[in-house]
């Protein structure tokens, strides 16, 4: 599975009002983030962001 895999399996659990396992996931594809080059890591961060903003939308009710 590529880091955008992980990004976007993230929105479909929150699609899925599934906020735990999308907190959970978001968390281990984030903590891989840091091991790619910059170069590699900048697209991947914007899908990150939009995660992570969903996630909190879907927490907040």
């Amino acid at each position: 599975m590529t880091y955008d895999e992980h990004y976007r399996l993230t929105l479909a659990l929150t699609d899925a009002d599934l906020p735990e396992e999308a907190r959970a996931l978001h968390a281990a594809a984030s903590s891989l983030l840091g091991e790619l080059s910059e170069d590699a890591a900048a697209g991947v961060r914007e899908l990150a962001g939009e995660a992570a903003a969903r996630i909190g939308q879907v927490s907040r009710g």
